[in-house]
């Protein structure tokens, strides 16, 4: 019972059963096929890709995917597929070759769906916009327009 006006109870540590069941070797080979999936195969660029996919690719469920996301990555599904995303964007980002994509573009090309959700990741991750990073590793270059053939 707690104690005091308020009924303060100390926080109890909640552990689910599924981090028991799952041991440490078992982890270990998820991270592996996780990291295979997700990053070697870049299915982070797939803009629909969910945690319940990847379950289904590796032949488990979602509650194993969550446990594992947590202590081998510290992170949830999402936060592991936006770094993902955001690695690759700012290496375009800090490409000349990619001067004449927008920032939008590049968002797509590395999985976000929208803008405002590229936008936020990026800041999120990086403490800057993508416009701020590509301004500080390309300089204020003005995007290159082709000029339209009449």
């Amino acid at each position: 019972m707690g104690t005091g006006k308020y009924q303060i109870t100390e926080l109890k540590k909640c552990t689910a059963d599924y981090h028991d069941i799952l041991g440490d070797e078992r982890k270990d080979e998820l991270r592996d096929r996780i990291l295979q999936i997700v990053v070697d195969d870049k299915k982070y660029r797939e803009k629909d890709y969910t945690a319940s996919q990847l379950a289904a690719d590796l032949g488990t469920n979602c509650r194993y995917i969550s446990a594992v996301m947590n202590e081998r990555f510290h992170t949830n599904f999402n936060g592991l597929v936006n770094k993902h995303r955001i690695e690759e964007a700012m290496e375009l980002l800090a490409k000349e070759q990619y001067i004449e994509k927008s920032i939008e573009e590049i968002g797509e090309m590395v999985g976000f769906g929208t803008r405002q959700a590229f936008y936020a990741s990026f800041f999120r991750f990086q403490n800057t916009t993508p416009r701020e990073f590509r301004i500080r590793h390309l300089g204020p270059m003005k995007r290159k327009r082709k000029a339209k053939k009449v």
